[in-house]
C-alpha cells in the first residue's frame, strides 16, 4: 500500500500519464549514461590536446570542422539505408568500438613517441565528432518515441539527466584520475555506451508493449509515441531519410533574421574559442603532468555543470519571464566583455581565467542555449529543421575553425591584442543578442 501511494505521488509530481513512468526512468537513464560517457572523455581530450606544439590547437579546430562535415555526409548516406530502429545502434556500436581501439592504442603506444602525439590529435578530433553525433542521434530517438504533448511535459526532466550525467562523469575523473590513470576512463566510457545501447532497446520494447496493450484495451487510447497507426513498429521500420546540412544555406540567405542568428552563433564561437585557446596555454604552462591537467579540466567541468544545473532549475525560466529573451541572449556577452578586460590586467594568472571561462560556459548552458532554442520557435517547420541542422554543424564548427585561425594570428601580435579584441567581439555579441530578442518579439507577434 505505501508503495502504491508513492507511485501515485510520483505520477502526480511529474505530470505522468498511464504507462509513462517506466519510459521516463529509462529515457532519463539513457541520457544520463550518454552524458556521463562523454564527460569522462572531455577532460582527457582537452589534456591530450596539449601534447603537441603551441600552434597545435588551431589545426585541431580545423580538423574537427572537416571531420564533422565528412561525418555529416556519411551519416546522411547511412540514414537512407538503415531502418530507424537500428540507426542509433549503429552509431553507438561504431563509437564504442572506436573507444576500445583507443584504449588499446593508449596502452600499447609509447607516451613519448611521435606516434602517441598523432594518437592524441586523432582522439581530440574524434571526441568532438562523438559529442556532435551521439547526442544528436539520442535526442532524435527521443523525439521519435515521445509525442509533442508528452515531450513538453517530460523533456525538461529527461534533460536534467544530461546535467547530472555530466556532473557524475566530471567528478569521477576529478577524484579518480590520479589513482587509475587516463586510459581507464576510455574503457569506462565504452562500457557506458554499451549500457546506453541496452537502455535504448528497453525503451523501444517498453513503448511497443505499452502501445499494443493500450490498443488491445481501447483503440482510441492516446499513445505515448508519435506512432499513429495500429502497428507500433511501422514508424521505426522506415529509414530516417537524408538530412543534408547544406540545404539550410539558401533559406538563411533570404532571411535577415536568420542571417543575424548565424552572426550571433559565429560571435559566440569566437568568444568561446578565444577563451579556450588562452585557457589551454595557461594550463599547459601551470601544470606539467597529464594527470594534473586532466584533473584541472575535470574540476572546471564539474563546477560548470553543477552551477548550470542549479541555474537551469531555479533561475533560467524566471530570467526569461521577467527580463525577456533579450536578457538571455545579451547578458553574457556584456559580462564576458568585462571579463576579457580583467584578464588583460591579470594575465597569466590561472584563477581569473578559470573564473571567466566558467562564467562563459555556465552562461551559455543556462542562458544563451535556452535563448537560442527559443529563436527557432516563430520559424516555419522547414526553417526549423533544415536551418537548425546547418547552424549546429557548418556554422558552429566552421566558426570554431575560423576563430582559432584569427586568434592565432592576433596572438603573434601579443596576448593583450587577443584579449582586447575578444572584449570587443563579446560586446558586439551582446548587442546582437538584444537585436535578436527584439526581432523574435516582432516575429512572434506577427505569427500569433
Amino acid at each position: 500500500m505505501p508503495k502504491l501511494k508513492t507511485y501515485d505521488s510520483l505520477m502526480r509530481l511529474f505530470s505522468l500519464k498511464e504507462g509513462e513512468f517506466k519510459l521516463l526512468i529509462l529515457s532519463f537513464s539513457f541520457i544520463f549514461v550518454l552524458f556521463s560517457s562523454y564527460s569522462l572523455l572531455r577532460p582527457i581530450r582537452d589534456a591530450l590536446g596539449l601534447s603537441g606544439g603551441d600552434d597545435e590547437l588551431k589545426w585541431l579546430f580545423l580538423g574537427t570542422f572537416l571531420a564533422c562535415i565528412a561525418s555529416s555526409l556519411a551519416l546522411m548516406w547511412l540514414s537512407t539505408r538503415i531502418k530507424r530502429r537500428f540507426y542509433i545502434d549503429f552509431v553507438l556500436v561504431f563509437f564504442g568500438l572506436n573507444l576500445l581501439a583507443f584504449y588499446a592504442a593508449m596502452n600499447l603506444i609509447e607516451p613519448q613517441s611521435s606516434e602517441f602525439i598523432w594518437l592524441c590529435r586523432i582522439f581530440y578530433v574524434w571526441v568532438s565528432v562523438f559529442n556532435l553525433f551521439v547526442f544528436s542521434s539520442a535526442w532524435s530517438l527521443l523525439s521519435d518515441i515521445f509525442s509533442k504533448e508528452a515531450s513538453l511535459r517530460l523533456f525538461g526532466i529527461i534533460a536534467a539527466g544530461a546535467s547530472l550525467g555530466s556532473i557524475a562523469g566530471s567528478a569521477s575523473v576529478r577524484y579518480l584520475v590520479e589513482h587509475i590513470g587516463t586510459s581507464s576512463f576510455i574503457l569506462a566510457s565504452m562500457i557506458l555506451l554499451c549500457l546506453a545501447l541496452a537502455l535504448k532497446h528497453a525503451m523501444i520494447s517498453d513503448i511497443f508493449k505499452h502501445t499494443q496493450v493500450a490498443h488491445s484495451r481501447n483503440p482510441k487510447t492516446p499513445q505515448v509515441s508519435q506512432t499513429a497507426s495500429q502497428n507500433p513498429l511501422e514508424r521505426f521500420d522506415k529509414t530516417i531519410g537524408a538530412k543534408n546540412p547544406f540545404v539550410g544555406f539558401s533559406l538563411i540567405a533570404k532571411s535577415p533574421y536568420l542571417l543575424a542568428l548565424c552572426a550571433f552563433v559565429l560571435l559566440l564561437t569566437a568568444v568561446s574559442t578565444f577563451l579556450y585557446m588562452e585557457q589551454m596555454r595557461i594550463i599547459k604552462e601551470t601544470f606539467s603532468s597529464r594527470e594534473e591537467r586532466v584533473a584541472v579540466f575535470a574540476t572546471i567541468d564539474l563546477v560548470v555543470q553543477s552551477l548550470s544545473l542549479f541555474i537551469q532549475i531555479f533561475l533560467t525560466a524566471k530570467i526569461a519571464k521577467f527580463f525577456s529573451l533579450s536578457a538571455l541572449l545579451s547578458t553574457l556577452g556584456f559580462v564576458i566583455s568585462i571579463g576579457f578586460v580583467v584578464l588583460c590586467f591579470t594575465h597569466p594568472a590561472f584563477l581569473p581565467l578559470a573564473v571567466v571561462m566558467s562564467m562563459r560556459r555556465v552562461g551559455e548552458y543556462a542562458l544563451v542555449k535556452p535563448g537560442r532554442e527559443m529563436l527557432f520557435v516563430p520559424l516555419s517547420s522547414d526553417e526549423k529543421y533544415k536551418v537548425k541542422n546547418f547552424i549546429d554543424t557548418v556554422v558552429y564548427r566552421g566558426g570554431d575553425a575560423l576563430s582559432a585561425q584569427v586568434e592565432s594570428a592576433l596572438f603573434s601580435l601579443g596576448i593583450s591584442v587577443v584579449l582586447l579584441v575578444g572584449a570587443g567581439i563579446s560586446f558586439v555579441w551582446g548587442i546582437l543578442g538584444v537585436f535578436l530578442g527584439r526581432k523574435y518579439q516582432q516575429k512572434d507577434e506577427q505569427t500569433s
